[in-house]
């Protein structure tokens, strides 16, 4: 009776007053974008641009992104005539070099934020820091403590700060968003969702300007966390709308967008979109959830950032990256094929089974048309090209998942690997060997790799 009282006590005394991270004003005029400038850098070659783009779905999403870049690691390249001066010698030149950015969702937030803070050092100690560790056991056992309920009945504290909270003390340590896009691997693009509008968030520059912000000063850990939150779960992580409270204003292309409505337009709809976070009347508070919920391949917001621009070839001298040749695209999809039980017995399923089988198939359906998406956006680029005389950008795009296994029980097994946040060694480990398989195999990963002059390794690990 008497744990009960200081209990009630901590509440009384406590709940009302914990409160959320908040995100802090953007105080200065912002300068050139961090994440542009990693973009146009010349370390890697100007001839090429190498996207990968991490899934969503738990631990085992992490552990074949992971596996992906282990891979990659390992098939070395001659260095480029025109980058010369700026390699190193010495130093062995890789296709994981290479990469120019990393789009995730989800899970794969976390080895993409840790890759781009720590770069190859991911390989270190990532695996015994997160993938090995059960995560799903620390964070019910953070919600069931009686000395974090004060907190998490406060309605300005949820399970996802909980969340942050910890990944901050076993990965992150914190990092902000400024320390990730000068950190030692590629340009890294976090994507949530806004639960309102069903809208794809990008943690970057450019969209904290739109809400004057301070991209810089923003954790890597409440990023991942938002990217993360799948509803239900996690609580969604709420974002302050500074907007009208600094110079910042809507890019041009918004503005001519608007000026000229029309249903039928892509970009116009993306105008609309952008322009509600510049009502912070409206909408003062955002309030995002995983980013598998609006993308769960972290591609769509590639794609139509391209077309706002006008096509490839604007959208690519506007970055400063005019002289690229060629352009790929490393897609990591640990997307999951329900088997449910219910369907062979005749059983009428329950509540929880569909609602759980009705995401898997809006994944999957969306995930089949996001891909198709970007085939028939580059099959129009290509004939933009040829019909301007120009010699057509060469397009590569990987695409990993388990479906292209051969094997029947093998695509089964990891199938059945469930997406939470509590895997085995063993389960780690055979993902980061289906992953370099995987990956291998891939023709169009095989041709990026010998139009690069390099060589895909005769057998795997």
């Amino acid at each position: 009776m008497q744990c009960l009282l200081i209990v009630a006590g901590l509440i009384v005394l406590s709940g009302c007053t914990a409160h959320y991270t908040l995100n802090k004003k953007l105080e200065t005029t912002p300068g050139t974008s961090s994440l542009k400038n990693k973009l146009a850098s010349r370390e890697r070659s100007d001839r090429i641009i190498l996207i990968l783009a991490f899934s969503g779905g738990g631990t085992r999403a992490a552990a074949l992104s992971y596996g992906v870049l282990e891979a990659m690691s390992r098939i070395e390249l001659p260095d480029s005539t025109e980058n010369k001066e700026a390699k190193d010698p010495v130093k062995k030149h890789t296709l994981l070099e290479e990469v120019d950015l990393i789009s995730s969702v989800s899970a794969g937030s976390f080895t993409a934020a840790y890759y781009g803070l720590y770069g190859e050092d991911i390989f270190r100690n990532f695996k015994s820091r997160f993938l090995i560790q059960n995560h799903q056991s620390v964070l019910v056992r953070g919600v069931a403590n009686p000395f974090n309920w004060p907190k998490l009945l406060s309605p300005r504290f949820g399970r996802s700060d909980l969340a942050q909270q910890y990944f901050d003390s076993i990965l992150f340590k914190d990092a902000t968003l400024g320390d990730l896009s000068k950190g030692k691997g590629p340009a890294i693009l976090i994507l949530a969702t806004d639960a309102v509008d069903g809208l794809s968030f990008s943690f970057t520059p450019g969209q904290f300007e739109l809400i004057c912000s301070d991209y810089d000063k923003f954790p890597v850990s409440r990023a991942v966390a938002a990217s993360g939150a799948v509803p239900g779960l996690f609580s969604p992580i709420i974002l302050r709308n500074y907007a009208g409270q600094c110079s910042s204003t809507a890019p041009r292309w918004v503005k001519q967008a608007l000026q000229r409505p029309d249903l039928t337009s892509r970009a116009y709809h993306m105008a609309v979109n952008i322009n509600s976070y510049l009502d912070s009347e409206t909408n003062p508070y955002i309030h995002l959830v995983d980013g598998g919920v609006s993308d769960n391949l972290g591609l769509r917001g590639l794609i139509d950032s391209v077309t706002v621009r006008g096509g490839i070839r604007d959208a690519l001298k506007a970055a400063g990256l005019g002289k690229t040749r060629r352009i790929a695209f490393v897609i990591v999809d640990a997307a999951r094929k329900e088997k449910p039980q219910w369907r062979l017995g005749g059983d009428i399923p329950g509540l929880r089974d569909i609602i759980r089988l009705s995401s898997t198939i809006m994944i999957n359906k969306y995930n089949f048309e996001t891909i198709d998406l970007l085939r028939r956006y580059i099959k129009e680029w290509y004939e933009e090209d040829v019909d301007a005389g120009r010699k057509p950008i060469d397009f590569y795009i990987i695409h990993v998942a388990f479906d292209y296994l051969p094997v029947k029980e093998e695509r089964d097994y990891f199938n059945d690997i469930p997406t939470n946040l509590n895997l085995s060694e063993e389960q780690v480990d055979k993902l980061r060997d289906v992953a370099e398989r995987l990956l291998y195999s891939s023709q169009p990963f095989r041709k990026l790799v010998r139009d690069m002059g390099g060589k895909v390794p005769a057998k795997s690990k």
